[in-house]
């Protein structure tokens, strides 16, 4: 089906009543020729019906839509920063996409330690293909900015960025969230050096 890492479906699952009302699920590991993995987070009615799927329940499939691949990618480097359930298209994108031992630096923000999904896998793919991993736990700092919280003296949020990720003006940059922290995000890359056309983003608004 030419699907990428990065790309999501709209899932329908024939379970019953309701089945009509779709979904959209973005693949949180590599795509394989017989095999698409998605990961629901618990955030409403749909992913409460999904909980109670039993194997065997068919569905329909309808894309892939979402351009955060790595067909976009035209820099030596590449960044992927990723807030919450956010992390499953960076999951996806860190396990297959093209790069050598030290070109990709993945950052995860997350609210508590109980909320880092694929933590271990994350671990595992970063030490068999050199990713530099940081997680970067806690509840956000403010509204308008992307960081976890902390003691007052910390640096603005394009300093903490650039810091992070000194050669940022040399990645292609990949960022998923919700809205308002990745506007947080690009502000903040742009004041690192970033040029906003190296910029990729996937909102997590539905």
């Amino acid at each position: 089906m030419r699907t990428a890492s990065g790309q999501f479906f709209v899932w329908r699952f024939l379970d019953g009543p309701g089945w009509t009302r779709g979904n959209p699920y973005t693949l949180s590991a590599a795509p394989t020729r017989d095999r698409l993995r998605i990961t629901i987070k618990a955030a409403g009615d749909g992913s409460a019906r999904a909980a109670r799927l039993t194997p065997g329940t068919r569905a329909l499939i309808e894309g892939p839509y979402g351009t955060l691949t790595a067909r976009q990618r035209s820099r030596p480097r590449m960044l992927l920063i990723a807030a919450g359930i956010g992390i499953t298209p960076m999951r996806a994108l860190i396990e297959d996409t093209a790069y050598a031992t030290g070109e990709t630096t993945l950052i995860y923000r997350y609210s508590e330690d109980q909320h880092a999904v694929f933590a271990d896998e994350l671990r595992a793919i970063a030490a068999h293909r050199g990713v530099e991993l940081i997680f970067l736990p806690g509840p956000r700092r403010a509204d308008t900015s992307w960081q976890a919280a902390g003691p007052a003296h910390l640096d603005d949020d394009a300093q903490v960025l650039k810091n992070l990720v000194p050669d940022i003006a040399r990645c292609d940059i990949y960022v998923c969230g919700p809205p308002a922290w990745i506007t947080a995000v690009r502000k903040a890359a742009r004041g690192a050096g970033a040029h906003r056309d190296h910029v990729h983003t996937e909102e997590f608004a539905w």
